[in-house]
């Protein structure tokens, strides 16, 4: 191997060591005879994809896809998480809309209205080839309702569970991981997988098809004069009202086709009027106050659609992917979950997130609720068990971790563990503290490094402890070490990234370019690992 680093600069052997083979192999030094060369027409999935990072803004993404194929600018338009919640990554899932073999451009759950309007943007541009078989918009994710999902009553479990075939998990548990008041309050769930034929590995992730509030359902059902039992006919499927109510759309998000229908029966001009422009650009909603499909029909009640034409304006409603809290290893025929509850109050309204108050309040202990494993994408603990790994998960993002640290301990690896975890207030937010304080007591996680906000006048995050820490960092990755985050996407992760260039320059030698690159070449080696959402 080539000495790239002078016997001055300040490393150990194995940091000198490691550090020259890491420049050695991206400046192209060393030779290899196992790498055939590519041919010339490399395949197009080769492609270098930029925008693949979801801490970068959709505009952003977009501008980096410029004047590629269309399937590439779709990709782009896309979360950039490879979370599986579509039934697809993001890749495969740009793919099958541009070919036409997809029809729906509504699957991307964390991107949200702007990715399906930007996604719907580029289809009208481009519109798919016309010999490809049509698609039902959401008729698959909406099929899975029907096989997976019976309130209290046995269903009979597919030997395979999938996003479009769940199998039915029975709720053992919902307790509070919080402690007594707490701006950010977080449930443990646990659920029984017995009889599922389900089974995952630290770092996959658990799809849950949830259930809209029932009270929310039947307000609903009261203010456009439908009785729950009757028949509609909902993408092609036959139902109960109700049942489509609650099972099979989406009431948090409304879009121009429910506006365009809502201003076809306005009784009020102006009301119509209205209606029509928030069909024309729906980004507008929330300067009417409008937060959800209930507050539509209150902001505009002389629109009174009949119930079916009503159903199929609104989105399909789409599982939820949570990062697995467990081991199998610590709890077998279980899976565990840490499930933040979202609430907040808008204009003397409250508002409650579907997801996660379907376990905390619709949801009891013995009932069923359909799931089904979503497999990770490079987020799984090192093949080497003698690796050393840092994990940094604050808030709800300690979950992949818990099940980390249990995997770790079951299996007596031999790897050092540090986690750095970081949250509100220590008093009510340390979620875990208890198992965390055992781990470390009995030597299967090597250090806890906690950093709590609001609990002093200077706000102290986790990617502030990491640059406290950064000699030891480094020292860690010097010797081979796996680097794990999981949460936010947006903020904490692109911090956290921040920091660990920071820790390479200040720590490494390196210039902002090297760095980078640095990064990066941990992410290929697969020792780089984001779990964001």
């Amino acid at each position: 191997m080539l000495s790239l680093l002078p016997e001055t600069a300040p490393f150990s052997v194995d940091q000198r060591a490691w550090l020259n083979g890491f420049f050695a192999g991206l400046l192209g030094l060393e030779q290899s005879s196992a790498a055939p060369a590519l041919p010339e027409t490399a395949a197009e999935e080769d492609i270098d994809q930029p925008w693949h990072d979801p801490a970068m803004s959709l505009e952003e993404r977009m501008k980096l896809a410029e004047g590629k194929p269309v399937k590439w600018q779709m990709m782009a338009a896309m979360a950039q998480l490879d979370c599986g919640q579509c039934g697809y990554l993001c890749q495969t899932y740009a793919a099958e809309l541009a070919s036409g073999a997809e029809k729906n451009a509504a699957r991307c759950v964390p991107g949200g209205k702007p990715t399906t309007k930007m996604l719907k943007l580029l289809l009208e541009k481009s519109p798919p080839p016309a010999s490809q078989t049509p698609a039902s918009a959401g008729i698959a994710g909406q099929n899975a309702m029907e096989t997976g999902y019976s309130a209290g009553v046995s269903s009979e479990n597919t030997s395979n569970p999938s996003r479009d075939h769940p199998a039915a998990a029975k709720l053992l548990s919902v307790a509070p991981l919080h402690t007594g008041e707490s701006d950010k309050p977080v449930n443990h769930i646990a659920l029984s997988l017995e009889n599922t034929g389900i089974t995952y590995r630290p770092g996959d992730s658990l799809g849950v098809w949830p259930t809209n509030n029932p009270d929310e359902v039947e307000l609903i059902l009261s203010i456009l004069k439908t009785r729950g039992s009757k028949s509609v006919n909902l993408n092609g499927v036959v139902m109960n009202a109700r049942d489509a109510l609650t099972r099979r759309v989406n009431l948090r998000e409304p879009a121009a086709p429910l506006f365009t229908l809502m201003a076809e029966h306005a009784q009020l001009e102006f009301e119509a009027t209205r209606l029509a422009k928030l069909a024309e650009d729906d980004d507008r909603v929330a300067e009417y106050g409008i937060h959800d499909v209930f507050d539509v029909l209150v902001k505009f009640r002389s629109s009174r659609p009949p119930i079916g034409p009503f159903l199929n304006a609104l989105t399909p409603l789409q599982p939820r992917l949570y990062s697995i809290a467990s081991s199998l290893a610590a709890h077998p025929g279980e899976v565990h979950l840490t499930v933040g509850l979202v609430r907040y109050d808008l204009n003397g309204r409250g508002y409650h997130g579907v997801a996660s108050n379907f376990f905390a309040e619709h949801l009891q202990a013995g009932r069923r609720v359909p799931v089904y494993i979503q497999p990770s994408h490079g987020f799984q603990l090192p093949a080497d068990a003698a690796k050393p790994v840092i994990m940094v998960g604050p808030g709800t993002g300690i979950a992949p971790f818990r099940a980390f640290l249990e995997e770790r301990a079951a299996v007596a690896a031999g790897g050092k563990n540090w986690l750095f975890f970081g949250a509100q207030h220590e008093a009510s937010d340390f979620l875990y503290r208890e198992e965390l304080e055992n781990f470390r007591s009995n030597g299967a996680l090597s250090k806890l490094t906690i950093a709590f906000s609001r609990d002093q006048s200077q706000k102290i995050y986790v990617q502030h402890r990491m640059l406290e820490h950064a000699a030891e960092i480094w020292s860690w990755l010097a010797e081979g070490a796996y680097f794990y985050v999981c949460g936010d996407a947006k903020r904490m992760a692109a911090d956290v990234d921040a920091a660990l260039k920071e820790i390479a320059v200040e720590q490494g030698g390196m210039d902002a370019a090297a760095a980078i690159a640095f990064v990066r070449q941990l992410a290929k080696e697969g020792r780089y690992c984001r779990d964001v959402y």
